[in-house]
């Protein structure tokens, strides 16, 4: 109100007991004796209140506004005298006006202030944009101390309100973000990496999520015609309320083809996330495969969903999908970004992932190929083998195993480990193995194979060593002979007795240039079995050799247990989870020929 503008007519009588009790209150403060008598204008203070930079209104008993000033004016974007005689339902019908009148009622009750925030919309702002205010409340009474109405003081907190929002959700940001740095691909395993992803989305962004992975070697997404898309289910997540609506929507492991105009099929042609608040039943309908599943989505109580793309180094991998039923809000765009941001970090680890399976595969593969079948033995001799890759590598290496079926009837049964990994060490070991297969057929014995072995490989200088274990087996003598490159002993099985590791003379690894080999020779007994193997099977780091040469000698092994099933113990009870080397193994026995009975 302007200073020349005319004082309100008399009717406004809680206006202004209003202002006289401000009048009161400051009189009976500690003011400089010159401002005492300016008080005393009932003009003066009208301007106080309407001039203040804070919202005031003056309700009455029944809460009806009585008086506002110019910025409760403004605030609630109604006219001032279009306030009077009306009730907060009628001016501001976008706030809680049932909490607002509880705090009113209990203030004219009790006469104690209260303060209260208030979040809405009002009249003055966008109808989608809420707003907040502090609120502050104090009872009016007349000089009988009778209440008489209450004074309402309202101060617009919405932009700091807003900036605190702001830091809330840049501080969540952080956090998750952190948390995948942590979280998501703390293996090379592809599923593993999938439901790390959806854990960690689950609950904090969604109440359910799922990781659909492209099963496709095509370079991108978008190059394969929509008719053939094929996905696969690797990871779901859910809230524990809705453990049974997510096994509805599809369990991990399923495999289907999304139709063509579907919001999976969008995201992955486009590469961008697509979003759906609250969709209608027409946008429901052009976005699931059957049009039975929008009365089950409905029934469930799903009603937003976000599609973001899995994408690493410009290539598509599959798509992350959050969920969210109930009570919970849509996706906002900021909740998009964070988990686009997430699902670019979660790809990389999942195509490293995938990328990590094809090479381990061809890895193994191409061992197979450069262990091949090892040369067959005399009939008279039963073999068994097994080459275990190490478990974090995808990398071959120089581990092997032979059987050589010599002129005679003898066998030379051979394993061997070439030092370190990789195809420089898978093509060592090829030298290795070709060259004792062919000293071998040479009808030399064991020590004199490698000594042979270790005078060839000084003059071809391969740069990586190798051990190796030899054992002859000839039926006719009834003998087996041992000879031994730096390698570990072999593990004899027999009748009535214990296992127990042969004491053969150790000789150093072939291509350190020393030479010097020796020979074991003992009698050979139909049944007796011999176990032959690489050091990945037995050691283990911070763990004495020595010990873990007892431990394998302690393990249950019968002489007469089928070989494949000594392979499975000893790998079994040795090598699991072992990962740090590879491990050939390689079981033995001479075969008791069947006596022919007479006629």
């Amino acid at each position: 109100m302007a200073q020349d503008e005319p004082l309100p007519p008399p009717t406004e009588v809680l206006a202004d007991r209003e202002a006289r009790s401000l009048l009161a209150a400051l009189n009976e403060a500690d003011l400089p004796h010159g401002l005492l008598p300016a008080l005393d204008d009932y003009h003066l203070v009208r301007q106080i209140l309407d001039r203040a930079s804070l919202g005031i209104a003056v309700l009455d008993s029944e809460l009806r506004y009585r008086y506002v000033n110019r910025t409760l004016s403004e605030i609630n974007g109604v006219a001032a005298a279009d306030h009077i005689g009306k009730c907060l339902e009628d001016v501001v019908p976008g706030i809680d006006v049932a909490a607002a009148e509880a705090e009113l009622r209990a203030v004219l009750a009790y006469g104690e202030p209260r303060v209260h925030t208030v979040e809405g919309t009002t009249a003055s702002g966008p109808a989608h944009e809420p707003r907040w205010w502090h609120n502050a409340y104090h009872r009016l009474e007349d000089r009988d101390g009778v209440p008489v109405g209450v004074v309402a003081m309202v101060l617009e907190i919405t932009e700091d309100r807003r900036i605190r929002q702001a830091l809330d959700r840049a501080r969540t940001r952080l956090v998750l973000l952190d948390e995948a740095a942590t979280r998501i691909g703390t293996t090379l395993d592809v599923e593993q990496t999938c439901k790390e992803l959806t854990r960690l989305l689950v609950p904090q962004l969604a109440d359910i999520a799922f990781v659909d992975v492209l099963e496709t070697d095509r370079p991108a997404a978008s190059s394969i015609p929509t008719s053939a898309l094929r996905m696969r289910r690797l990871a779901l997540s859910t809230t524990g309320p809705l453990v049974k609506a997510g096994r509805k929507l599809g369990p991990p492991g399923i495999l289907f083809s999304p139709q063509s105009s579907s919001a999976m099929t969008r995201c992955l042609a486009e590469q961008l996330p697509v979003v759906f608040n609250f969709p209608s039943e027409e946008e429901m309908l052009r976005n699931v495969s059957q049009a039975s599943q929008v009365a089950r989505f409905r029934r469930l109580g799903l009603h937003s969903a976000v599609f973001v793309p899995l994408t690493a180094r410009g290539q598509v991998v599959g798509v992350v999908v959050l969920v969210r039923a109930g009570d919970s809000p849509g996706f906002t765009p900021d909740e998009v970004e964070l988990v686009a941001e997430l699902a670019r970090r979660a790809a990389s680890s999942i195509s490293n992932a995938q990328r990590y399976a094809q090479e381990h595969e061809t890895a193994l593969g191409l061992q197979r190929a450069l262990l091949a079948e090892p040369m067959s033995p005399h009939p008279d001799v039963e073999c068994a083998s097994r080459y275990l890759p190490a478990g974090a590598s995808a990398e071959v290496g120089g581990d092997w195993y032979d059987t050589v079926a010599l002129p005679g009837g003898s066998t030379l049964l051979v394993v061997g480990d070439v030092m370190g990994h990789g195809l420089d060490a898978a093509a060592t070991m090829i030298e290795y193995r070709s060259l004792i297969r062919a000293l071998a057929l040479q009808r030399l014995r064991p020590n004199e194979i490698l000594r042979e072995a270790e005078r060839i490989v000084e003059a071809l200088e391969l740069e990586r060593v190798a051990t190796c274990l030899l054992v002859l087996i000839d039926p006719a003598a009834g003998t087996y002979s041992f000879a031994s490159a730096g390698h570990l002993p072999p593990l004899q099985l027999e009748a009535g007795r214990p296992g127990r590791l042969l004491d053969v003379p150790v000789g150093p690894p072939l291509g350190t240039g020393t030479g010097g080999y020796q020979q074991l020779t003992l009698p050979y007994t139909p049944g007796l079995t011999l176990l032959l193997y690489t050091d990945g099977l037995v050691e283990r780091r911070g763990t004495d050799i020595e010990e873990s040469l007892a431990a394998f000698a302690a393990l249950d092994l019968r002489h007469s247990d089928p070989l494949e099933h000594l392979i499975d113990t000893a790998l079994t009870e040795l090598a699991a989870g072992h990962g740090e080397d590879d491990v050939a193994l390689l079981a033995a026995r001479l075969v008791i020929p069947a006596i022919p009975t007479a006629p």
